[in-house]
């Protein structure tokens, strides 16, 4: 049986909700196949994310770590490369980054560990908008993945795993009245996110 850590983020940007977050507690304790699912979701906050990331990994040793969060995006994005570095764009506690690189002795970028092209067709076939991204952004997401990945990289461990962008959902757009705004229903994403833990 393969140990599963699912990450999400709480919400920011003032919105009221972050589907990764609903994600991340829907899938909390399931059993989906032969995997067994943890779920936790972080403070979108650079100075304690990472450290509640690394006691839940700690507690879990995970075989692979899905971190998840919200962007902007029509699709289910499935992030390829983490970059080492990070905007000045504060996180929820106002805190702004003093260095525009993450960690100043680390590598420029890592690659993700898991296999996403053959996740995005699987995606595709089953009617869900899926597609590989180079560019996680430079806030709390791609900081994430970056630390993480590093992490597995510095410990010389086996872990597998990559960061997946979600949509907005659809009561985000209507509760700030941004009607343009891309999203996608929860019982879709939920699909997505079972669909891809079967076929890590």
């Amino acid at each position: 049986m393969s140990r599963i850590l699912i990450t999400g983020y709480e919400p920011f940007d003032g919105f009221k909700i972050n589907p990764s977050a609903e994600l991340a507690k829907f899938l909390d304790g399931k059993h989906i196949v032969t995997n067994s699912i943890i779920g936790t979701v972080l403070s979108l906050d650079y100075s304690t994310a990472f450290g509640q990331f690394l006691e839940a990994f700690l507690d879990v040793s995970p075989d692979f770590v899905l971190c998840c969060g919200q962007a902007g995006r029509a699709a289910i994005s499935f992030e390829r490369i983490a970059i080492n570095a990070v905007g000045k764009k504060p996180d929820n506690e106002g805190n702004i980054p003093e260095s525009d690189l993450i960690d100043s002795e680390g590598p420029a970028a890592y690659f993700s560990s898991i296999e996403l092209d053959n996740i995005v067709e699987l995606l595709k076939a089953e009617g869900i908008p899926a597609y590989v991204s180079y560019h996680a952004g430079t806030y709390g997401c791609n900081w994430l993945l970056y630390k993480v990945l590093h992490y597995i990289h510095s410990q010389n461990l086996s872990t597998k795993a990559t960061f997946v962008h979600v949509p907005p959902l659809p009561t985000q757009a209507i509760d700030q009245d941004k009607m343009s705004l891309p999203t996608m229903p929860f019982e879709t994403a939920k699909e997505a996110m079972e669909i891809v833990i079967k076929n890590l």
